[in-house]
């Protein structure tokens, strides 16, 4: 997989959102702010939500992982939002039902592949639900980023 960009830039505490469409510009927005992705990225984002939901639902503290075409990218990175009061997001098992998300990991790929390995990152990172507690409950964003530096990276 080609690099990824992931610091504490691209961490993004999301106090007082509530909904996953705030959360979404949120994260896009800063992603396009920092030169990632390209001005039809949230859009993109939003399209592709709307069709294809991204929350993951596990038994404890839920995950999402908005993600669109490569296309609208311009250099590969991983954008965290955390939430500490979670807000509903449709699920990509089961789209008629929703979840509570406290973490979104928004992906800006430049390969179509790659997806599928920062998947089974994101899913790694989900399963272990100490770390997740403790990512969600950090005290800062370059808190956040310490934890979650060797599972994004």
């Amino acid at each position: 997989m080609a690099d990824v960009d992931f610091n504490a830039d691209l961490v993004v505490m999301l106090d007082g959102v509530s909904s996953y469409q705030e959360a979404e510009s949120i994260l896009a927005k800063r992603l396009l702010d920092l030169g990632y992705v390209k001005v039809s990225y949230p859009q993109a984002i939003a399209d592709r939500e709307v069709t294809y939901p991204t929350g993951i639902y596990v038994e404890g503290l839920n995950a999402a992982m908005p993600h669109c075409d490569v296309s609208n990218v311009n250099k590969a990175a991983v954008c965290v939002g955390i939430l500490r009061d979670p807000v509903d997001w449709r699920r990509m098992d089961d789209p008629d039902s929703t979840c509570k998300v406290s973490l979104v990991t928004m992906l800006a790929l430049k390969e179509a592949h790659a997806h599928l390995d920062m998947l089974q990152k994101v899913v790694s990172l989900i399963q272990d639900q100490d770390l997740m507690k403790k990512v969600v409950s950090a005290d800062s964003k370059e808190g956040a980023y310490e934890l979650l530096k060797d599972h994004l990276a």
